[in-house]
């Protein structure tokens, strides 16, 4: 996995105090692959879960962290992803630069506690990847992890995810869940078939609202699906079966790249916008879905929804014989018309 972009403006570490309520357990030890570790402050019991302090997480597991006071919100990095957690709230999120690679949903989420910042060790922990034990007789957690060396100072560069992270929690705490807004839309075939689609308004509000807006107008009726290859995703909603362009307003594009928090990832059945590389604010009525993941195209373009019934059909068009058509410059082009009939908004 590569190493995530280190752009971003650095933050301060702070402490607020709060108070919780928990049983003490001050003899519970954890033990890091077969070494015991100290704490700050003895770990505790919450909701029969064990509770450590963060620093103590980041040493185990060899991650950097930072807090922001303002959010109380927790970044911890591996030097891979970042995984965001707030006090009181029971969501985790993993995530790339690019993408949002993983959800956690805690029993009990992270509290402040004699001025400690506590968090849930073994699912922070099961998040990273580590193996983890607790041993109710001796109060012993053992942890198997291959300890990182992670820069310090690492997490603070990520503030601005964190503080976007923040603000957008509702919506992909939705997302993850499958209960947040959605859109639902049909794209039907000429031939016969369907595919089904959900769309994230909240996420890619423009490009979703573009979208709706087209098929609306029944912009898509009678164009194709003009490229199309095999292992990589099908596109259309631009051209007739005569290869003549069908033209729409270009709008902005929500991706990460300019400037729009929209971590969905580009895999097998989501929904995405095309655009030329002349500018990131030319997609307009283009689509592609992915026939199968595609991690580069994260953050570089819109995704904005994904197939929620009827992928088969897009195997089958992405299976279809293509050509080059010389006159045009186009490649990928299906030998037999895969035609539009129509884009339903329900």
């Amino acid at each position: 996995m590569k190493k995530l972009n280190l752009f971003l403006a650095s933050l301060s570490a702070a402490v607020i105090i709060f108070s919780a309520v928990s049983a003490q357990a001050s003899d519970i030890s954890i033990i890091v692959n077969g070494q015991k570790i100290e704490t700050e402050t003895p770990a505790v019991i919450v909701n029969d879960r064990t509770f450590v302090p963060l620093r103590a997480v980041s040493e185990a597991l060899g991650c950097d962290v930072a807090w922001d006071g303002d959010t109380k919100g927790i970044t911890l990095t591996d030097g891979d992803s970042m995984y965001f957690t707030w006090i009181g709230r029971d969501h985790v999120f993993k995530t790339t630069a690019t993408e949002l690679e993983d959800t956690t949903v805690l029993e009990t989420a992270p509290v402040i506690m004699n001025d400690f910042t506590m968090i849930p060790f073994r699912a922070i922990s099961e998040m990273f990847g580590a193996e983890v034990d607790w041993n109710g007789d001796t109060f012993e957690v053992s942890v198997k992890y291959p300890k990182r060396e992670v820069e310090a100072g690492l997490a603070e560069r990520f503030r601005t995810y964190s503080r976007e992270m923040d603000r957008k929690y509702d919506v992909y705490k939705g997302y993850a869940d499958g209960t947040g807004k959605v859109v639902n839309a049909e794209i039907q075939f000429e031939n016969g078939g369907s595919v089904k689609l959900e769309l994230y308004p909240d996420i890619a509000p423009l490009t979703v609202d573009n979208f709706v807006k087209l098929a609306n107008e029944k912009f898509y009726d009678g164009l194709i699906f003009h490229r199309v290859i095999n292992g990589f995703m099908i596109q259309g909603g631009g051209f007739d079966t005569s290869l003549n362009q069908k033209k729409a307003d270009n709008i902005k594009g929500e991706f990460i790249v300019n400037g729009c928090f929209n971590l969905i990832p580009h895999k097998r059945g989501v929904i995405s916008m095309a655009r030329t590389m002349a500018s990131n604010d030319t997609a307009s009525s283009q689509f592609f879905i992915m026939h199968k993941d595609s991690p580069s195209l994260n953050g570089q373009y819109a995704a904005f929804g994904k197939v929620t019934e009827g992928m088969e059909y897009v195997d089958a068009i992405a299976q279809t014989e293509t050509k080059t058509v010389e006159e045009n410059g186009m490649e990928d082009v299906p030998v037999e018309n895969q035609i539009i009939k129509t884009v339903i908004i329900k």
